[in-house]
């Protein structure tokens, strides 16, 4: 009997010992408590450059059954940026943002933001001509390196930890890609991205028409990459519901972020587009089949 005792006790305690961690593990959203407190991360291989998104390109990440990755272009933009950051905070999403360089040298306190909440940071050239195929090589290639240039320069000042935030990650404004430019990207250890789906948010359509196309797109398709725009009021008008209905309808959110070394991969390649991540001076204190193809892009330039 003392025997049968001294094993459940020593049962107790293990079991003791394993609700926690599980307790921990199960962590909801301190904001929303139909959601996790943290978002699962999907590590991408940047190595000779990938192309990302079936809607343009044979392969796709590794996202499971109904799992979305939200990821946001042209900003950062101080009408919408924060908004759009402060809905993600409340959900505890996490997403990435292509960011437009002439806008982060405008807007370097929202860059920081960004990268100090978490989310990874892609670059989506210079001034957001629409079609790069148009311009010279030595243009596109200039476009490119000076997104990359004027976001990591916003970030120049901060912690190493948002620092490490920006990701050798690429868009193509309008989605226009090149496959000379695509080459030249994978030399640099850069991944291309495109996405499985959109909601057709720049166009100038309600919040209410954006969230019911999302929906319906993801739908479609069942996972993936979804494009959106933190500087479409509509937008942010529509984000909160979007995840909500989202996650009742099953789905869950997942954050792209680079496979482990891959930032360091990029700046040892030889004319890197990525500098590696050292330590400030001073730091502050503080392949899937189905396709969709909506227009996703206004058929011009930002200005």
């Amino acid at each position: 009997m003392k025997t049968v005792l001294a094993v459940v006790g020593i049962l107790a305690v293990l079991l003791g010992a394993y609700l926690p961690a599980r307790a921990e593990e199960a962590a909801t959203c301190p904001t929303d408590a139909t959601a996790p407190a943290e978002t699962p991360v999907v590590r991408v291989p940047t190595e000779g450059g990938p192309a990302y998104g079936g809607m343009q390109y044979p392969r796709t990440v590794n996202l499971g059954p109904k799992e979305v990755a939200l990821t946001f272009d042209d900003g950062p933009n101080p009408e919408n940026t924060r908004r759009i950051l402060a809905i993600l905070d409340r959900h505890c999403v996490k997403a990435t943002f292509f960011m437009v360089g002439i806008y982060a040298e405008k807007h370097p306190d929202i860059v920081r933001e960004v990268a100090a909440r978490g989310h990874t940071i892609g670059t989506h050239t210079w001034s957001h001509p629409n079609n790069l195929r148009h311009f010279s090589m030595a243009s596109a290639q200039s476009q490119i390196r000076r997104g990359f240039a004027a976001v990591e320069s916003a970030l120049a000042s901060a912690p190493v930890e948002s620092r490490a935030r920006v990701a050798p990650f690429f868009r193509f404004p309008g989605l226009n890609d090149s496959g000379h430019l695509i080459s030249w990207l994978g030399k640099r250890n850069i991944a291309t991205f495109s996405c499985e789906f959109g909601a057709d948010d720049w166009r100038a359509i309600s919040s209410a028409e954006v969230r019911r196309r999302g929906l319906r797109n993801i739908a479609y398709v069942g996972r993936g990459i979804l494009i959106l725009h933190d500087t479409k009021p509509r937008t942010a008008d529509m984000l909160s519901s979007f995840i909500i209905t989202l996650r009742q309808q099953g789905y869950t959110f997942a954050q792209l972020v680079p496979q482990e070394g891959a930032r360091d991969l990029a700046a040892a390649a030889p004319d890197p587009l990525i500098r590696p991540v050292h330590k400030a001076e001073k730091e502050p204190s503080a392949t899937l089949g189905a396709v969709l193809k909506p227009s996703l892009e206004p058929a011009t330039a930002l200005q």
